[in-house]
């Protein structure tokens, strides 16, 4: 038997203790996230975030952790005490203002810097995560309004995308003497969905530079322009421009507004970027179909453009122990982004659709030309700021509940829109006075 001299096995023992220990040795970084198991969410981002970023290295330990139910105040609770993950996820710019108001998130200003972040966001996604002049959030996902529409059943009849107002309800009238629905919608299930409306009324009529004036405080909402769009908006419908009726409008679902779209009952459908779902659904059947922004109305609502929409934010827990090897994550997430499109066409471009500088060449050939053809126009378009505002993303709490929820009392005919804008207005200049403003991208 062959005698192994001590200093041989000493080092073979350090040697090993050297592996093992370094072996356990990465930094353990945790993100919370909301679960949705059932549409495969928690999957995709355990495969193409959580799994691709711990094989790209060798120090850091990402660990994604998927929680039930409403996790905007299951991380809020987790805030105020103290702990939590080290990466924070939120549904908006709401939940970051209240956060960083209170101290429990790092600026990232920093890594920011170190990074290029600002070079690889679009800027005007950017600015949303900007608070007290300081960089807090980053954006996980992007929506806008579109306006979709059945192509071949416009080829059949003549018909032309319209320019302006007198087109817009000329096409309105044509299609409703053929029996159909200008417009598939409605709120049934959903009844924010009334603020989908607004905003694009407001930005298509009154026009993106005077919605930007009025939350800066530079117009008030009371101003002929915002009347006239929400004068318009109540006439359109109140004329049955969606699913042919005020009370067909408030008893129409997701299922039944997509089945009007995809079955001829309704001829276009003004809904988010996400109504790419229910488009597709003509590719299983003989019609074709096609997108576009939204039609400008007025002379007011300058060129077409997309109303801007952050959908999701991440940002670094102030009471993480290990915030250098958070931002690590992050800007691996940034720097990824054939990754991120992976990630976001298996989600059907509807979640973790980040707002970064794409190129048509970005995309691989299977991606539905349609959709890509928008992504690039979007990423130009904004790019070069040409970009209108949703109220999701850009109204105060108040002010944003206040414009879907009350809403329905004006079409009832029991208040005015002058009266309407009244409380908006006063909603805005409480928040203004309570400096709860969220950021707004500059014009």
């Amino acid at each position: 038997m062959k005698v192994i001299s001590k200093s041989i096995f000493y080092g073979i023992i350090t040697t090993s203790f050297l592996f093992s220990t370094s072996a356990v040795a990465k930094t353990q970084i945790s993100w919370w996230n909301y679960s949705n198991e059932g549409s495969g969410l928690n999957a995709a981002l355990t495969q193409y975030i959580q799994d691709s970023f711990n094989s790209s290295q060798d120090e850091i330990e990402l660990e994604i952790i998927f929680k039930e139910g409403e996790y905007n105040e299951t991380t809020r609770t987790a805030l105020l005490a103290g702990v939590g993950p080290d990466l924070v996820s939120s549904s908006g710019a709401t939940y970051v203002a209240k956060y960083v108001e209170g101290g429990f998130l790092k600026s990232l200003e920093g890594y920011a810097e170190k990074f290029g972040w600002s070079d690889k966001i679009l800027p005007w996604a950017y600015n949303t995560g900007v608070f007290r002049d300081e960089l807090y959030s980053l954006p996980k996902n992007y929506e806008s309004m579109l306006y979709f529409y059945n192509k071949t059943l416009f080829e059949e009849n003549g018909w032309s995308l319209p320019t302006n107002l007198a087109e817009y309800e000329s096409l309105a009238a044509e299609i409703q003497e053929q029996g159909l629905y200008p417009f598939a919608y409605g709120s049934s299930g959903w009844p924010m969905t009334h603020e989908h409306l607004a905003g694009n009324y407001l930005n298509t009529v009154a026009g993106p530079d005077n919605v930007y004036k009025a939350m800066v405080g530079e117009k008030e909402w009371t101003d002929p322009e915002f009347v006239e769009s929400l004068e318009l908006l109540k006439k359109h419908m109140l004329a049955g421009y969606w699913s042919g009726s005020l009370e067909n409008y408030y008893a129409v679902g997701w299922d039944d507004f997509s089945a009007q779209f995809q079955n001829r009952e309704a001829a276009m459908l003004q809904i988010g970027s996400w109504g790419f779902e229910i488009a597709t659904g003509l590719d299983d059947k003989s019609d074709d179909w096609g997108w576009a922004p939204l039609p400008i109305l007025t002379e007011e609502g300058g060129e077409p453009n997309y109303q801007l929409s952050v959908g999701g934010t991440l940002s670094i827990n102030a009471a993480s122990k290990n915030p250098d090897a958070a931002a690590e994550v992050l800007n691996w997430i940034l720097s990824n982004k054939d990754t991120i499109i992976e990630l976001t066409k298996s989600r059907n471009f509807g979640e973790w659709l980040m707002p970064l500088y794409y190129e048509e060449a970005d995309f691989a050939g299977d991606i539905e030309p349609k959709l890509r053809d928008y992504l690039v126009d979007f990423s130009e378009r904004t790019g070069n700021g040409n970009y209108g505002y949703t109220t999701w993303t850009y109204y105060p709490p108040e002010a944003g509940t206040h414009i879907w929820k009350d809403m329905e009392v004006v079409w009832a005919g029991d208040i005015s829109v002058e009266e309407f804008l009244g409380e908006q207005q006063k909603l805005w200049e409480k928040a203004r006075k309570n400096n709860e403003l969220l950021p707004i991208a500059a014009r």
